[in-house]
């Protein structure tokens, strides 16, 4: 029955994969040597990587026609192969099936910062693409990230830059994702994607859980026409005062004198293109 069913697969069009392209892994849950063999096969004649989630094994078939039916040679995964599956495994979540890491406490400076002088953590803020350093700042971060222990499998220049990836990523929705709590800022995370094609983390934004994200733009203070507020406890003075900051680079005025012992409130109001923030 089985010669039967690759008979008939030698038949249809088949998948082949270029050695030069990254390896695809695909999954078989539980499986035997036998049906991991079976999707080795179904993928055609190529060179494909079947993996076990639940063993945490990753296995080589090499799948070739001959005599007018598909047959696989198994082989072992290549180090660095199993290297960057494990290492994705590592970062795997069963509830939702996404590849993410969370940092707590990073501790970078930032840009500007200079040894022997009074010193700045770094943090949203600085990332914010209103803020004139903010390359500099995502820098620090992307250099960060390659350095951790964690996601070193991503570096690679010792594969040709070849990356495993899952079939289900190869769509490209379901990206390698990095949160980063700042020390002294553990109120609000920054979020970072992994993009396969091009081996490069990308900066998505700074969310809070104030409810007070990291403005990117002039239209974040004030999206539409309309009222727009912002919240801040009387303890988080340099979150008020960084707000102002990156209103007056996004050419914002802010009218009025920040509270010293009480909450800061500021109400953002826009009128076409005309955008105000008030301090109530």
């Amino acid at each position: 029955m089985k010669k039967m069913l690759w008979l008939l697969l030698a038949a249809m069009p088949m998948q082949a994969v270029a050695n030069e392209e990254d390896p695809i892994a695909y999954k078989c849950y539980y499986c035997t040597p036998d049906e991991m063999e079976d999707v080795a096969l179904a993928q055609g004649v190529g060179r494909h990587y079947v993996y076990d989630a639940q063993n945490l094994s990753i296995a080589g078939y090499e799948v070739k026609m001959a005599d007018g039916a598909l047959h696989a040679v198994s082989f072992e995964a290549e180090g660095w192969v199993k290297n960057q599956f494990l290492g994705m495994m590592n970062l795997y979540s069963g509830s939702n099936g996404e590849m993410s890491i969370y940092l707590h406490r990073v501790e970078l400076l930032a840009p500007g910062t200079e040894h022997g002088k009074g010193y700045s953590h770094l943090w949203g803020h600085h990332l914010s693409s209103l803020n004139p350093t903010h390359l500099t700042a995502r820098q620090y971060v992307f250099r960060y990230l390659a350095e951790h222990p964690d996601l070193r499998f991503l570096d690679t220049s010792m594969t040709s830059g070849k990356l495993l990836k899952f079939q289900y990523m190869l769509e490209g929705s379901h990206p390698i994702k990095a949160f980063l709590w700042f020390v002294n800022r553990e109120e609000s995370y920054a979020e970072l994607h992994f993009d396969h094609a091009s081996s490069q983390w990308h900066y998505l934004g700074t969310q809070s859980a104030l409810g007070n994200s990291i403005q990117e733009s002039r239209e974040d203070f004030a999206p539409t026409d309309g009222h727009w507020t912002y919240q801040y406890h009387w303890t988080d003075r340099v979150l008020a005062q960084a707000f102002i900051e990156r209103a007056a680079w996004a050419n914002i005025p802010v009218h009025g004198q920040l509270p010293v012992y009480d909450p800061a409130k500021f109400t953002c109001k826009r009128a076409g293109e005309d955008i105000q923030c008030y301090i109530d």
